[in-house]
């Protein structure tokens, strides 16, 4: 479900069209699309080099028979292996989301937006936001849909309609009351 349009209000800050959350009323401004496309890039980064360094420190182990009995069952079953790095993929994205769910993710605080359920502001939380990360894993095309859809000026932060990301820049998430839009006639 979709936020609520207030009609004929805008942000002071960037001009944007304000928002109400549909349950506690209180108002935002949805993040534009490509700030929100470069924040979410950035958190994709930041996955693939955290657990690709776990992979190769895991590889190193491994090969230098640092792990004992456990790097020879892992150096003589390719299963084995390929099983743990997966593991190792998944508990850094469900770590990751868990502290995005939470605190906020470095793509967060660099777009300047935080990712909150529609309906009252709330964030998912740890539970939650490490489960939304992992499904994102199952969805290769959220990049491209990420570009699509700030190609088309949207901000929307997931595939699940609960959730939007705010733009924290905006002068409504400051506390200052929204404008009247000149372009709106009376």
């Amino acid at each position: 479900m979709d936020g609520a349009d207030i009609a004929g209000l805008i942000d002071p800050v960037n001009r944007r069209r304000v928002r109400r959350h549909t349950a506690s009323g209180a108002c935002y401004v949805e993040v534009a699309g490509w700030p929100h496309f470069w924040g979410r890039s950035l958190d994709a980064l930041v996955i693939i080099l955290v657990a690709v360094s776990l992979m190769a420190v895991l590889n190193s182990l491994v090969r230098n028979l640092a792990l004992g009995p456990l790097s020879l069952a892992l150096f003589s079953n390719d299963g084995l292996f390929v099983a743990t790095l997966t593991a190792i993929w998944f508990l850094v994205l469900f770590a990751y989301g868990m502290i995005m769910g939470t605190a906020g993710s470095l793509g967060d605080v660099a777009a300047g937006m935080r990712s909150v359920r529609i309906a009252d502001g709330t964030t998912s939380g740890a539970w939650l936001g490490g489960w939304r990360a992992v499904c994102w894993s199952f969805a290769p095309l959220y990049l491209l849909l990420a570009f699509a859809s700030a190609l088309g000026g949207g901000s929307g932060d997931t595939f699940d309609a609960k959730f939007t990301a705010v733009d924290l820049r905006s002068g409504v998430a400051h506390g200052a009351a929204p404008m009247h839009d000149p372009r709106v006639s009376d």
